[in-house]
């Protein structure tokens, strides 16, 4: 399959438009799977099925065809020293993870299988502590409905 990049338009914090490239591979003339985890753009995950417009700057994302199910977290960190026990715990909990700016800033895809309310109930606490924030970026229907 052939792997390329679109672009995601989005609204950031502060209300400004911005942009995100990550990685697609080619279903069709249209139609592209996400294949890495977005560390900005809401709404939308890995393995999502996408349509695209092709213009002359690239391929932009248009809509979602199919979703995959996955979630999506962003995660910040405020105390260095957690970072490394954080991955480890969210690698045990099934999660794979894409790391920016030293591992400061994680993009972290949960697979539908998984629990999202033991992965939640576990950001929360470190959330409390004022070791991280974290925000769900794209949270699927199958995690949305177990979480509080």
């Amino acid at each position: 399959m052939k792997k390329s990049k679109v672009i995601l338009t989005y609204y950031d914090e502060e209300d400004n438009i911005a942009e995100e490239k990550v990685w697609v591979e080619q279903i069709n003339d249209l139609i592209y799977q996400i294949k890495n985890i977005p560390f900005f753009a809401p709404n939308i995950a890995y393995d999502d099925i996408i349509k695209v417009e092709k213009e002359e700057e690239g391929l932009y994302f248009d809509e979602i065809v199919e979703t995959s199910e996955h979630s999506t977290i962003q995660v910040i960190f405020f105390k260095e020293s957690i970072i490394e026990d954080v991955i480890k715990q969210l690698e045990l909990f099934g999660c794979s993870w894409e790391g920016f700016d030293n591992q400061k800033l994680l993009a972290v895809d949960i697979l539908p299988k998984i629990d999202y309310s033991e992965i939640q109930q576990y950001l929360d606490s470190l959330l409390e502590k004022g070791e991280l924030d974290y925000r769900e970026a794209c949270l699927s229907s199958t995690h949305s409905e177990k979480v509080k």
